[in-house]
């Protein structure tokens, strides 16, 4: 299965090992003349010690020249290595994730949350999950607004809409996004980044009027008293109280500003981090709405965000050379330097502030759509699903399978809600397929909401809040029990369907912390309440008289089944569902397999 996706991916990793090699062998051939250049210059100072200064200085210059191109070029080389080497790790992890090989892949278990609303049912985030297989985030900010999404999915159609024909367009981008990915890989990204740069972007930072006049006059200032001096209309000895008056003045700010161009630093650092991947988005021309906006966004005034990032790196290298002794005094004394750069920071966050943040979620969504392009790329049998505004259906799907299940063994079954509302009652034998049932109809109407594919020949849905009770746990740090868990669970569901909310349910065996009378009792009356809240969904359960609603409201509920058969006393499954009530249990079965009981 997927044998072209999986070539592709082959044939590049191929690729980018061969121009390893070739820049491996570069870097030890440049290494190898910079010390050659080193020695060639130390034999020919020895051979010409004797000559003229003019000849010494030559050869010093030159051999100074050579070695420093030389170690420039080793910096490329260097760089480009530690791109071809993370863009082989990226086309590995594309290949060993092809074999739901989750080994050192990240499970994203930080956001995990036991109370939300699905996630913990459906195995969203923790080891061999969904995070941690679609996940392909280039930086940390990406890694977060992809948990968001997952957990706080769209339910507005025209903005899912935008993303799947965002999703579909950078799945056809497939080196752009391995290049992104790469990039990304070799950031040097830190969790702090992000709140250093919106930190600079909330600091006030301000030069009053007047030493912004001061620093604007000082060179011609200079440039006329000099002009005075040569043609003896004043004394040089005036050059020196201004001179002393202005070095002064920034000796007494040197705190302050020391203390600025250490917080600056730290978020022109981060910035710098971003910009590279800001010009990977810049070079690119797109055509859905959702990217365009993007690219819109990473534009202002016409100039492109990495260009502004750059001026602003620049001004904190001019800002840097006050670090040096001799060159603080000379900067500051003719030019007040400190408070001329800082006078083009505060220029500098005055036009650029306000979108600072608005970069950064443009960054983290293109991040975001690189992860469902390549999803997307990943599984062309896959399709993206009809958005209905109205709920009918509120979910409908042919041959739908769950993501995470290898598609060779992978059984693929259908969902018909019609209308709101709806429900499905699956019934059926221990391992028969329930479970499996119900989080693939969850995992692919999730999928459907963040604008992704559906593993599904075909889907509708009518998009609206998901969730579910399929894993109630009890706490004993709350003193709850399990029983006390589940009936909270379904309150929190109860009250938000009666606020008007629309929800999609999806439960797994109702009131299991219970005798079976009274189990059978209440699951009745809370389906009948669901229907009465207008509520649609998914249930499965054991308890084959809850089939019995089904005659109750034929126009509302829908029985399924999982059969499981009994062939020469072995167990047989299909995992393909079937219309009615299941008609056969295993329990008693298994447990006389395993000898839990003789009779």
């Amino acid at each position: 299965m997927y044998k072209e996706e999986q070539s592709f991916y082959s044939n590049l990793l191929d690729n980018y090992k061969s121009q390893l090699d070739k820049i491996q062998k570069k870097i030890y051939s440049i290494g190898t003349l910079r010390l050659f250049c080193v020695i060639v210059t130390g034999i020919l100072l020895y051979i010409f010690h004797v000559s003229s200064m003019a000849v010494i200085i030559s050869i010093i210059l030159t051999g100074t020249i050579l070695f420093c191109s030389l170690c420039l070029l080793h910096n490329k080389l260097f760089n480009r290595r530690n791109y071809y080497k993370s863009a082989i790790a990226v086309c590995r992890k594309e290949l060993q994730l092809f074999q739901y090989d989750f080994s050192g892949i990240d499970a994203g278990n930080r956001y995990k949350d036991i109370a939300h609303d699905y996630i913990n049912d459906l195995d969203v985030f923790g080891e061999k999950s969904l995070f941690s297989y679609l996940n392909r985030s280039a930086s940390l900010i990406g890694d977060v607004r992809f948990a968001e999404i997952l957990k706080d999915p769209y339910i507005d159609v025209d903005t899912i809409k935008k993303r799947q024909e965002a999703t579909a367009e950078m799945a056809g981008r497939t080196e752009l996004r391995i290049r992104f990915q790469a990039l990304g890989g070799i950031s040097d990204e830190k969790v702090s980044d992000k709140n250093d740069i919106l930190n600079f972007a909330r600091t006030p930072l301000s030069v009053s009027p007047v030493i912004r006049i001061i620093v604007r006059i000082l060179p011609y200032f200079w440039v006329v008293t000099a002009i005075a001096v040569l043609f003896d209309l004043i004394g040089g000895s005036w050059l020196l109280l201004p001179f002393l008056t202005c070095a002064a003045f920034a000796f007494l700010r040197n705190k302050s500003i020391s203390q600025l161009q250490t917080r600056l630093s730290a978020s022109v650092s981060s910035l710098k981090i971003y910009a590279r991947l800001f010009q990977v988005i810049e070079q690119e021309q797109f055509n859905s709405v959702g990217l365009v906006e993007i690219s819109e966004k990473l534009s202002v005034s016409g100039e492109k965000v990495s260009g502004r990032i750059k001026r602003l790196s620049s001004i904190l290298s001019d800002l840097d050379q006050r670090c040096n002794a001799i060159a603080f005094l000379l900067l500051n004394g003719f030019l007040l330097w400190d408070f001329r750069q800082l006078a083009r920071i505060v220029d500098w966050q005055r036009l650029n502030a306000p979108h600072l943040c608005a970069w950064l979620d443009a960054l983290a969504e293109f991040d975001v759509y690189c992860t469902l392009g390549t999803f997307c790329y990943n599984h062309p049998d896959y399709s993206f699903p009809i958005l209905n505004r109205p709920d009918s259906p509120s979910m409908k799907a042919e041959e739908m399978g769950h993501p995470l299940i290898c598609p060779e063994i992978c059984v693929r079954n259908g969902v018909e809600l019609p209308k709101r509302p709806s429900f499905i009652v699956v019934t059926g034998a221990n391992m028969a397929g329930k479970s499996t049932y119900l989080r693939t109809v969850g995992v692919n109407f999730l999928l459907a909401m963040i604008g992704a594919p559906v593993c599904a020949k075909t889907m509708e849905i009518s998009p609206c809040k998901l969730y579910t009770s399929l894993r109630t746990t009890d706490s004993l740090a709350d003193n709850e029990s399990y029983f006390f868990a589940e009936l909270k669970r379904l309150q929190r569901m109860i009250n938000r369907l009666q606020q008007g909310e629309r929800l999609f349910i999806i439960l797994d065996e109702i009131l299991k912390g219970t005798n079976s009378i009274d189990k059978q009792r209440g699951s009745l009356a809370l389906v009948e309440h669901l229907i009465k809240l207008n509520a649609v969904g998914v249930i499965a359960t054991h308890d084959l008289q809850l089939g019995a609603l089904a005659e109750q409201y034929p126009q509302y509920i829908k029985n399924f089944r999982f059969e499981a058969e009994i062939i020469h006393d072995e167990l047989f499954f299909s995992y393909k569902i079937q219309q009615g009530i299941a008609e056969n249990m295993n329990a008693y079965f298994l447990m006389k397999q395993m000898g839990i009981i003789t009779n």
